[in-house]
């Protein structure tokens, strides 16, 4: 026993060394490892429809509704004649007060030591005050009004001030009056004489409003013959004002006769001339000694 024991102890030692192909790993078995991860980490969960991680926001992950909602083309308007179209009421007519205004008149004009002179010349106060006449049309006072205002004005350069007066014979009840004067007050009470040229320094002037009520066939009557006259070239009158203008257009012709006249002067932007007459949507103009009628687009009346 002892024999044998010592024969064992007495074996030579040795040592395996590896090849260096022994120990390359086996492709095969990675692969087939590789699948199963595959298989039970992405493709498994997607086929039993679990969720793994959050969902993409609603906002930016649109639903098959919406697209189909975003492509589809608006809505036809309903054509006429349909239930649809004719259940709609129709837009108000327009039924308003209406004021016609005439050109303004200088009826007198006093120097530096308040003496009244005989010839006032011209004043150039129509763009300013006609515009804010027909703002009258407006004011309370005038709702129903029906007749005519004589509405006259002091104008002062000495000391900037428009006042507002009442003209004479007027057919409008004194109520009326007071309450359109104060509104036309207001109108005028930011106007400013720095640019209206002047010669002297206080003028009186006098403008005549008509009032219409609303709906007033008489309205349409006044206010519109004009233009029905101008179109059918039946006016022939003239009506003399007196005032200032620049001309507005390139060039603007002046005839010798309204509309058809033959061209007597050719005036370019910035003209300045006197206005002596008017017929219809023609005034009578004066530059340099020449006379003519120039239409009134080009002078911005």
């Amino acid at each position: 026993m002892a024999k044998a024991d010592m024969a064992k102890r007495q074996r030579p030692l040795t040592v395996d060394i590896p090849r260096p192909g022994d120990e390359q790993p086996v492709w095969s078995r990675v692969g087939v490892i590789a699948l199963v991860g595959f298989v039970v980490g992405v493709a498994w969960p997607r086929l039993a429809g679990v969720r793994i991680g959050p969902s993409v926001p609603g906002d930016l992950k649109p639903t098959a509704e919406t697209a189909a909602a975003s492509a589809a083309p608006p809505p036809a308007a309903a054509p006429p004649g349909t239930a649809e179209a004719e259940a709609k009421p129709p837009e108000p007519a327009k039924n308003q007060q209406q004021v016609v205004v005439g050109p303004g008149r200088i009826t007198r004009c006093s120097d530096k030591k308040n003496k009244k002179v005989e010839d006032c010349g011209e004043l150039q106060f129509d763009p300013i005050a006609l515009p804010r006449l027909k703002e009258l049309a407006q004011c309370p006072a005038a709702l129903g009004a029906d007749g005519k205002l004589p509405i006259g004005f002091e104008l002062n350069f000495e000391k900037k001030e428009v006042q507002v007066v009442k003209g004479k014979k007027t057919s409008l009840p004194a109520s009326t009056v007071s309450g359109i004067l104060q509104c036309a007050a207001r109108e005028f009470s930011n106007v400013s004489l720095e640019e209206v040229p002047h010669k002297y320094r206080r003028y009186s002037l006098v403008y005549t409003a008509t009032f219409h009520p609303p709906g007033a066939e008489a309205a349409k009557a006044e206010a519109g013959g004009e233009e029905q006259e101008q179109a059918a070239g039946t006016t022939t009158s003239e009506t003399a004002v007196s005032g200032l203008a620049t001309v507005s257009w390139d060039t603007a012709l002046v005839r010798g006769a309204p509309k058809e006249g033959d061209v007597v002067m050719r005036l370019v932007r910035g003209t300045r001339v006197k206005l002596i007459g008017r017929q219809n949507d023609w005034y009578k103009v004066e530059h340099r000694g020449k006379t003519g009628w120039m239409y009134r687009g080009a002078i911005g009346l």
